[in-house]
């Protein structure tokens, strides 16, 4: 009764940490953390979904240092097989071809982590983490002695549905956050007017000085989603799309000049130095 007591105590500790946690990084990290105690597990990780490069990530401490791990989304790992199929993995022995013939013909583990840093992992725990009815991660717990029992996987999968609300959470705080930035990065650049593009052209956000230049035609609501060089066909092969090319393969600050117009071409980079947004600031000449 004493073990069970101290269970549930560091159960709903845990609970009060992944619900009150808003930083992405702190529930890869931190929430894990915990409950790879809990579990009694030697390694745990959170897998992030990046369904753009269709690969899982995580984050780990390594000398103090958050270290990205990304793993392609494939049959040919536990975590990727379960984030496929949606399905837990309570595997005994990775290295048991027929252990994991046995959940699918096509699944097996990749060795080469194993053989490249010497750990030697054994039993497997792998939970689909779920948001709003979709896959968005797969928790991954390693090397519990003996394995890890009915009563682990009943818990992972009580702690899985909390760690895709606090995913979720973080996630949208996050793009908040970003928003927030970009509008402070911008805030002292602004003129006149103002368009915001994602790395395809699309249109994000756009400001009334765009509905004038398009002759009235369309609003600033309508622009949204579209391709910038459609809306406008007369930029194209002049020199603003000439540098909006440029700053998306350089990812450095441009200004194109036209006979009306100066446009700042302003890349908005990722923690990767990757152009996530481009800014186009419009002033007349």
């Amino acid at each position: 009764m004493g073990q069970l007591a101290l269970k549930t105590e560091s159960f709903f500790d845990i609970l009060d940490t992944i619900l009150s946690t808003l930083n992405i990084d702190s529930v890869l990290t931190t929430v894990v953390g915990d409950i790879r105690a809990l579990l009694g597990a030697d390694r745990c990780t959170l897998f992030l979904i990046d369904n753009d490069n269709n690969e899982i990530y995580s984050k780990v401490l390594q000398a103090d240092n958050l270290v990205e791990i990304r793993v392609p989304v494939t049959n040919r790992s536990l975590a990727g097989y379960s984030s496929i199929a949606g399905e837990i993995l309570n595997i005994k022995d990775a290295y048991d071809d027929a252990e994991l013939m046995a959940v699918c013909k096509e699944l097996c583990f990749d060795k080469r982590w194993d053989e490249k840093s010497g750990y030697r992992t054994r039993s497997v725990l792998a939970v689909p983490v779920k948001a709003k009815g979709e896959v968005v991660g797969v928790f991954q717990a390693l090397n519990k002695p003996d394995g890890f029992s009915d009563s682990d996987v009943t818990m992972m999968e009580q702690l899985a549905f909390l760690l895709g609300i606090a995913v979720n959470n973080a996630l949208s705080y996050q793009v908040i956050e970003e928003e927030k930035r970009l509008r402070g990065y911008i805030i002292d650049d602004i003129e006149e007017g103002i368009c915001i593009l994602d790395p395809k052209k699309k249109i994000l956000s756009a400001s009334k000085f765009l509905e004038i230049m398009s002759g009235m035609r369309h609003s600033a609501d309508s622009m949204i989603g579209e391709d910038l060089l459609d809306l406008f066909p007369s930029f194209r092969g002049t020199e603003i799309e000439q540098k909006i090319n440029e700053v998306l393969a350089k990812g450095y600050k441009m200004i194109a000049q036209l006979s009306v117009l100066e446009v700042k071409v302003i890349p908005y980079l990722d923690e990767k130095n990757k152009v996530r947004k481009l800014i186009l600031i419009f002033t007349r000449i």
